[in-house]
């Protein structure tokens, strides 16, 4: 978005919704999802809601709320959000609806500021809670969902999503990602000031819109993209992270391979300049691993999960015993949220499949691991931020591959990790608890 003066400044959300803490009723929290819910969907939640039927309400109105946040995310370009997701299989003939996961619309909405990290982590808990009761009717012998369980799902999708006229944040980001396709920055403009001293989220982002725009634009956009580029990448580029690298040199090689020469040889002498040929990649080997491991999470996150994620996660596991380095943040997340499961337990068939990945890796993958891709892996930390289940599974995995006498560059991580080698117990779990969701919110700053 801009200030009052014109200049790029990372955006907040500012068309929050806020529904009175008096207000508890059903019939007294839909109106405020006005927006979004006609008269009849209002009638029917609180019909629902009457007749005791909470799984059913809480699955309409997720499903209402995931669809309108797809839809707002979509508006920003399908190949953008291919490339903010690390998800080279979109393109802009992807249909928003079926080929974005829930889970994906929730992470890109908060780092777009479309939803504060609050509301993300509350929006995820909706999920895992409308997915683990509407599993398949074999495991139908858990107890139901509860009034109170069903009225907070509903005012947290109202007040994040729902209740929402139009999403500020949405209409300031496409501001600003046209400007940054529309004119040719100088090192000393504000703006590019501005994105240099940000938040790691925005200039992880700036660098999404840049890399998305020099591989679709055209004549004059491409230009801009281009030249923007190759005076952004060398000043942002030890800022980066490995995994933020890696997109460039993937970029890199996309454009190439597609013939493009103007948006080649921009980022040709961006990376000479930072010497970084050694991020390019082996295009074709890295995308399928990243395509099946978008899979295992979209698997681990829909529907009848603990069904669903022995077949992606075999697919990925066969692949080969060895990761290649673009797709390995992508893969490790998909790897650990299988193992680490939900506060419902985990699928035991995608269990062997899961180890078989993790025992192929070296130390030194590891360490990379726990280095450079942990602090951001929203996945992982949001497991980890609720004392449950999937903290015990952390704490054994940890025992089983931890590298000895490794320590962390994030004093964060290490502290994390030294409590996950403690003994298994209530107080250590909370701990443990405590420290994740300090790392989590720490990928806003």
């Amino acid at each position: 978005m801009s200030d009052s003066d014109g200049a790029i400044v990372p955006w907040t959300p500012s068309d929050l919704v806020e529904i009175p803490k008096g207000r508890k009723l059903p019939e007294e929290i839909v109106p405020y999802g006005k927006a979004s819910l006609s008269i009849r969907d209002q009638k029917s939640i609180v019909a629902g809601f009457a007749s005791e039927s909470y799984e059913m309400v809480a699955t309409f109105v997720w499903t209402k709320a995931a669809s309108s946040l797809k839809r707002r995310v979509a508006t920003l370009g399908m190949e953008f959000v291919g490339e903010m997701l690390g998800r080279p299989d979109l393109d802009e003939d992807s249909d928003p609806a079926s080929e974005i996961g829930d889970h994906e619309a929730i992470a890109l909405a908060e780092d777009l500021g479309m939803v504060t990290a609050t509301q993300a982590l509350r929006l995820k808990h909706a999920l895992q809670l409308v997915t683990h009761f509407t599993r398949s009717e074999e495991q139908e012998s858990d107890e139901p969902m509860e009034h109170d369980e069903a009225v907070n799902l509903l005012r947290t999708c109202i007040t994040s999503i729902l209740g929402k006229e139009r999403f500020d944040a949405a209409v300031q980001f496409a501001d600003f990602r046209k400007r940054l396709t529309e004119s040719t920055l100088r090192a000393d403009d504000s703006d590019v000031i501005a994105i240099i001293n940000s938040p790691y989220f925005f200039v992880r982002t700036t660098l999404s819109v840049l890399l998305s725009a020099v591989k679709s634009a055209k004549g004059a956009g491409l230009e801009h993209a281009v030249g923007n580029s190759m005076l952004m990448v060398p000043l942002l580029w030890d800022k980066l992270q490995a995994p933020e690298k890696w997109q460039v040199g993937q970029a890199y090689a996309e454009v190439s391979a597609a013939g493009n020469r103007s948006a080649a040889a921009g980022l040709k002498k961006a990376l000479l300049e930072v010497r970084g040929f050694d991020y390019v990649p082996e295009s074709l080997r890295s995308n399928t691993f990243t395509e099946a491991a978008a899979r295992v999470l979209a698997a681990h996150f829909a529907f009848n999960n603990f069904y669903n994620e022995e077949e992606p996660m075999k697919a990925l596991a066969n692949l080969g015993s060895s990761i290649p380095m673009p797709a390995f943040a992508k893969c490790m997340e998909a790897t650990l949220a299988v193992k680490l499961g939900n506060p419902y337990g985990r699928s035991w068939p995608a269990q062997s499949p899961a180890d078989s990945v993790l025992e192929t890796l070296r130390t030194t993958q590891f360490e990379y691991y726990f280095n450079e891709c942990l602090p951001r892996d929203r996945t992982v930390l949001d497991k980890l931020a609720e004392v449950g289940k999937p903290i015990g599974y952390w704490i054994d995995l940890i025992a089983a591959h931890k590298p000895p006498k490794f320590r962390p560059k994030s004093p964060r991580v290490k502290e994390l990790l030294d409590l996950s080698t403690t003994e298994d117990n209530p107080a250590a779990r909370k701990q443990i608890a405590k420290e994740a969701l300090a790392i989590r919110r720490m990928l806003g700053s």
